[in-house]
């Protein structure tokens, strides 16, 4: 089971909130500046936060009394790695502003920004949010094809939506006491269900989408083995090279990296599951724990070995 961690504060003091909500705030979520805060004359000023690790994800249920900030430059390059974030407002109004998009959120609504460009928000009145933090590289591996929907409000009616909103809040109701053997399935889960939601709708011809979903299914089953490519998959398939390629080109990859992409996942779920580096760099067919150890690195942002301290948090 993972242990949450828990923040909570209320005071009267001005410069106190301000001091406390902004280094909550940047802990928990990514790193911003508080502009304004509202204070109860009865009851002050008071946030706050519940934060559980996923693996690489995290998830954040908060409340905090009416406040804003900004997310700048100096923010911005504060933060290690690019992220997105699905904010759900469960109670309360909030106005998010990214690039040249403001969206007005109230209870329902399900909006998705990116660390990576200025933004800023307004809190009008008490308010009771949920976000999702998902490093960029992690939707990568799931082959999200088209334009991801980001600095928008997503339309919480769509099933996509729905399904994941649901299931984020059936999530923060069991992840304290889901097993540790357990949680890599939740997170893969949680990726392949934020990557539908995100989804532009894509005009893919019936016979390439099908194409793409039969050699998804073939390289899944035949990960293991050493010397799969393109060439075995369209053999196994039945359609010419070139007709694989061009299934995967939608989403600006090729078969190669789809297949390497899709090691580092099982890779992350056997470190996750308490597998030695070395063992799980042999297991996936590097020849070399030090060449795995760069390449994890390189597309998760952290170290191999750090994935199984990170659930201990």
């Amino acid at each position: 089971m993972t242990q949450p961690d828990d923040w909570s504060f209320r005071t009267h003091g001005r410069a106190e909130a301000y001091d406390a909500w902004s280094r909550m705030l940047s802990t928990t979520h990514l790193p911003w500046s508080i502009t304004e805060l509202v204070q109860d004359p009865q009851t002050g000023f008071g946030a706050s936060v519940r934060r559980r690790h996923l693996a690489d994800l995290v998830l954040v249920d908060c409340s905090c009394d009416p406040n804003a900030g900004v997310r700048g430059s100096h923010e911005i390059a504060g933060t290690d790695g690019g992220y997105l974030v699905m904010l759900m407002t469960l109670r309360g109004r909030e106005v998010v502003r990214q690039g040249e998009s403001q969206a007005a959120l109230e209870p329902g609504s399900v909006v998705v920004w990116d660390s990576e460009t200025p933004a800023e928000f307004l809190v009008r009145e008490p308010l009771v949010k949920r976000s999702l933090l998902v490093p960029k590289a992690a939707l990568a591996e799931v082959g999200a094809r088209g334009e991801l929907m980001t600095g928008s409000v997503l339309d919480a009616t769509a099933p996509a939506v729905t399904l994941l909103s649901g299931y984020l809040d059936a999530l923060s109701a069991t992840i304290d006491q889901l097993p540790l053997g357990a949680l890599p399935a939740a997170r893969n889960a949680t990726i392949e269900l934020l990557a539908a939601a995100l989804q532009e709708p894509v005009r893919v011809p019936q016979a390439t989408a099908a194409t793409r979903t039969v050699a998804e299914a073939y390289i899944d089953k035949h990960l293991r083995q050493q010397r799969l490519s393109a060439a075995e998959v369209s053999r196994a398939v039945g359609v010419s090279v070139r007709s694989l390629h061009r299934a995967f080109e939608d989403s600006g990859e090729s078969v190669a990296s789809f297949i390497r992409l899709r090691r580092l996942a099982r890779a992350r779920d056997d470190l996750l599951a308490g597998m030695s580096v070395g063992q799980v760099a042999r297991r996936w067919h590097y020849t070399d724990p030090s060449h795995f150890s760069r390449s994890f690195k390189r597309h998760f942002g952290v170290n191999p070995s750090d994935l199984t301290p990170a659930l201990d948090r």
